[in-house]
């Protein structure tokens, strides 16, 4: 015992047994003599924290705006490319996407075949590929957004066989196809099957119907080009048009042609641009083109126009108004850059030279070439690009006529 300012205090050794005391010395938490608690309970995870079932939940949540984008915007990317009536615009469009990815790889290994016959073989393939491919990536996306949709919270629980996005993807598949193997949805979860089902059979339906008007705007426009053919050549040239019908002596025949091929570009304008991957279909036979033959008539009504010295054919001028409209549009629509067009004066004069033996009446050899050069230079540049776009068989004053072979410099 230790004295001290007259008290009393006793020492730990001898002080009697405290409850307080020794509360605050053996604590209840049962750590051991380091400090490290021998039997850790895991903290629990609180709902709406960083842990990995909040950050599921969140993702879920994020789902559901995500699912509702992409499948409206499939949605009105099938509409705009096989139901609406006129061009469709915009750079985020599938059609658009898969075109620049795919065409030019495609046209890089086609150019480069060793013949006529496999190139075209190559070429001619691409448009029913991309077509299939198109039809494919809109079910796939439509798909994804609607797993996207039944995945989120709030509508996940209305779905059999478990809340994974498996399950949901495998659910969207068959409700999409409209195979009908799943059952037991419940809730709010069934407007999204049954909107999903309509949208599958909407989807393959607009398609059907799609295939027929495609190949009757296709046999239409090939009907005028292999008409083109004895009158032209093959491939066809304005020139080699003019030359035929004049030593055939059916130059007089020119008017009605012109009003033909008028209609004709009016037609394949309209089509084209409404479906654009008619463009990429090609003609049956090797060497001729629809986007050639487009170009040839129209070389021949420019030379109609500017060197022929007799009273002006209206027809040839109302030719040379809308095709020259239809060209600017394409070229346009497809977002090409103008080509260098230029045609050599010593050819120039040998064409003229063979109007004038054929018995068209020339005017003066520097007016024509003038008047000439100044009407071609309003659409050959643009015509050019979009022959080489697509690959097309290369003709007099059309396209790369570097050469004429089936190698190419494209």
């Amino acid at each position: 015992m230790i004295q001290g300012y007259g008290h009393e205090i006793r020492t730990a050794r001898s002080a009697p047994f405290d409850p307080l005391v020794d509360h605050l010395i053996t604590p209840t938490d049962h750590r051991t003599t380091s400090g490290v608690p021998s039997n850790p309970t895991p903290p629990k995870e609180i709902p709406g924290s960083d842990g990995p079932t909040g950050r599921l939940r969140w993702m879920r949540w994020i789902a559901l705006p995500v699912g509702i984008v992409l499948v409206v915007w499939t949605l009105l990317d099938v509409f705009r490319t096989l139901v609406m009536p006129r061009a469709a615009r915009g750079r985020v469009r599938l059609s658009r996407i898969l075109f620049r990815t795919m065409w030019r790889p495609w046209r890089w290994i086609g150019v480069r075949a060793k013949t006529v016959q496999a190139r075209e073989r190559v070429l001619a393939s691409a448009a029913p590929f991309f077509f299939f491919v198109l039809l494919i990536g809109w079910v796939s996306l439509a798909l994804l957004g609607y797993a996207l949709l039944l995945w989120s919270p709030a509508f996940v629980d209305g779905i059999p066989g478990g809340d994974s996005f498996g399950n949901a993807l495998y659910v969207s598949g068959t409700s999409l196809l409209t195979l009908g193997s799943v059952g037991g949805v419940t809730g709010l979860t069934r407007a999204i099957v049954v909107a999903e089902g309509a949208t599958g059979l909407g989807l393959f339906a607009v398609v059907i119907a799609y295939l027929p008007v495609l190949y009757q705007a296709f046999n239409r426009r090939e009907v005028g080009v292999l008409l083109l053919d004895a009158r032209a050549g093959s491939p066809p040239s304005g020139p080699e048009l003019l030359h035929r019908m004049g030593s055939a002596g059916a130059s007089s025949s020119l008017h009605g042609l012109f009003a033909e091929w008028e209609r004709w570009v009016s037609d394949v304008l309209e089509t084209h641009m409404s479906y654009p991957i008619l463009a990429l279909f090609r003609s049956p036979h090797d060497y001729t083109s629809w986007i050639t033959s487009l170009g040839s008539v129209l070389d021949a009504a420019t030379l109609i126009l500017t060197s022929v010295d007799d009273e002006s054919d209206d027809r040839a001028k109302l030719l040379y108004g809308t095709a020259v409209h239809a060209v600017e549009d394409l070229f346009y629509y497809f977002r090409l850059t103008e080509r260098e067009s230029v045609i050599q004066r010593p050819e120039f004069e040998d064409v003229l030279n063979d109007m004038k033996n054929d018995g068209f009446s020339i005017r003066p050899v520097d007016e024509a070439f003038a008047r000439f050069t100044e009407k071609r230079a309003k659409y050959a540049p643009r015509l050019d690009a979009i022959v080489v776009l697509l690959a097309a068989p290369p003709g007099q004053w059309i396209g790369d006529r570097s050469f004429l072979g089936a190698r190419t410099a494209h």
